[in-house]
Order: structure tokens, then C-alpha cells, then sequence
């Protein structure tokens, strides 16, 4: 079968964040990330989506994918407020003004659409902990009118459920992660038709590492379940997206992962092709 890995990152390399950033700092090695394209083709991987860098490294891998049979797409950058988490995938803003010119950067370098990282990440030291930071509620629907405006889609990293809803009724294309959601946040994602991306293989990669408490990775996962069978039921689309190349997701197989724990939480390949395929069709410029 053909996969879509609907969120990764190129440029990581499943092992050590900063240090896969660092060997790109001076210039995208282009021979890595043709290894890392030919690895995919063979692990039966037809479309990417890119959530982004700010090394060019996603941007090289699109010009080359199609000689691998890779449908690409890619943000380009990522797009975060300053001072909050983003910095090692993107560029940061101020001011609504400041984001309006970060758009218009991404169009110039012909980014298929935006991704804006909307809250922190996981602390994974107690369940629904995320690290500080993130943009106020209603500083959202302003930054969405811009991006909507210049003719892209949004995918926006965030979780926790006060931002996941003020997203979607903002008009968020698509979730990604979207830990800690609450009901009313499920029902507007049927509402919105907008996609969900939940990435389980990278909170897997959490599962008794050092340093972080124990089973709260697991308990995150559990939630995160609990709340995809519910979304099954509703119709939710919800697209496979592993986050390859983050800590102990293979930059190539972590899609085969992601299946395997989207299976386990009750989606059958067809349902899971549903939410790709609404992926593929629009988060391409103007989609």
C-alpha cells in the first residue's frame, strides 16, 4: 500500500533535534536529504506534507521529491509568536503586521500553505501539562483572516482545548496534535470539516524516556484515543501523520507506526484515507 505522511519534518532525523538543525545551519546537505527521500520512496511513501524549517531544507526536498515519485508540499517556515515555541522550525512575529509579512514571505518562496504554532508543546510531567507560552484566543481569528486572505489553508500545532476551539471556529484547516480536546472541540471539528492530525507516534517517542515522568506519555496517548474513537463516530476526517523525524519517530517508517497506533484506536486504512485525501486536496495554494 501507498501512505500519506501527512505531518514531517525532512530536515529531523529521529534522534537528537538540535543536532539534525545544526548540520543544516550552513546550507541544506543535499545528499541527506536525498537519502531521506529515496527511504521514504521506500517505505511506500507517495505524499508528504512538510511542516516546515527555517533551513530550506523541506523547500530542496519539494524541488526533488517528484524524481522519487513523492508528491511534496510544504509551509516553507513555520510561523510563531516570539518568544514561544517555534523557533528551531520557523520565524517569529510581534504584531499582526509582523505575521502579514512573514505571509507574504512564505508566498514569495511559493509555500503550498501556512502553519502557525498556535500553544506550547507537551511537558509530559503530569497529563495536560504544556509548556508556557501561546497566543491568546483572540488573537487567532486576525491572524487567520491573513493567511485565509493571501489564499492559503492553515495547519496549526496546538493543543489544549480554550485554543483548539477558538482556532477551529477562526477557521482552522487542520489540527495537528491536538492533545487535551473536550467534546465541544470534537463537535466543531465535524462542524468545520476541518482535518485532524494527531500524531501518536511522536508521544510515543515520549514513552519512558529519561528525564520526564513516568506513564504520563502513555496517559496522554489513552486520552488522546478515547477522544479519536469519539471523533470516529462523529465522521470526523482524521489524516495519519506521524511527525517523522522527531525523537524515536523514524524519519522514513514512523508512518508505519502512526498507522499502527491510529488502528489500535479503531480506524480501519479507508476511514484513515478519508482524512489524507481531504489533506492532499487542500493544502495546496488556493485549495
Amino acid at each position: 500500500m501507498s501512505y500519506y505522511e501527512c505531518h514531517g519534518h525532512i530536515f529531523m532525523d529521529g534522534h537528537v533535534f538540535r543536532e539534525a538543525f545544526e548540520l543544516h545551519r550552513n546550507g541544506v546537505v543535499r545528499e541527506v536529504i536525498d537519502a531521506r527521500l529515496a527511504a521514504l520512496q521506500a517505505a511506500g511513501v507517495a505524499y508528504y506534507r512538510d511542516g516546515g524549517d527555517k533551513l530550506g531544507a523541506s523547500v530542496y526536498a519539494r524541488s526533488r521529491a517528484p524524481e522519487y515519485g513523492i508528491e511534496y508540499r510544504t509551509c516553507c517556515f513555520a510561523v510563531h509568536k516570539r518568544g514561544m515555541y517555534g523557533g528551531l522550525v520557523g520565524h517569529p512575529f510581534d504584531t499582526p503586521k509582523d505575521f502579514y509579512s512573514l505571509v507574504l514571505e512564505a508566498k514569495a518562496q511559493k509555500a503550498d500553505f501556512i502553519k502557525l504554532m498556535i500553544s506550547g508543546i507537551m511537558d509530559f510531567q503530569s497529563f495536560g501539562g504544556l509548556s508556557g507560552g501561546g497566543l491568546e484566543p483572540d488573537e487567532i481569528p486576525g491572524l487567520m483572516k491573513i493567511a485565509h486572505g493571501e489564499g492559503f489553508r492553515v495547519m496549526a500545532h496546538v493543543n489544549g482545548a480554550e485554543r483548539i476551539k477558538a482556532a477551529l471556529r477562526a477557521g482552522l484547516d487542520s489540527v495537528e496534535h491536538g492533545y487535551f480536546m473536550d467534546d465541544e472541540c470534537l463537535s466543531l471539528l465535524k462542524e468545520t470539516g476541518a482535518v485532524w492530525v494527531p500524531t501518536l507516534a511522536a508521544t510515543a517517542g515520549f514513552a519512558g524516556r529519561a528525564g520526564f515522568a513516568p506513564g504520563v506519555a502513555e496517559e496522554n496517548i489513552r486520552h488522546a484515543c478515547l477522544n479519536l474513537r469519539k471523533a470516529r463516530d462523529l465522521g470526523v476526517l482524521v489524516a495519519a501523520g506521524s511527525d517523522a523525524g522527531a525523537v524515536n519517530v523514524p524519519p522514513d517508517t514512523g508512518i508505519h507506526l502512526e498507522h499502527a497506533l491510529l488502528a489500535a484506536a479503531g480506524f480501519a486504512e479507508e476511514e484513515l484515507r478519508r482524512g489524507d485525501e481531504a489533506v492532499r486536496r487542500r493544502f495546496v495554494f488556493g485549495g
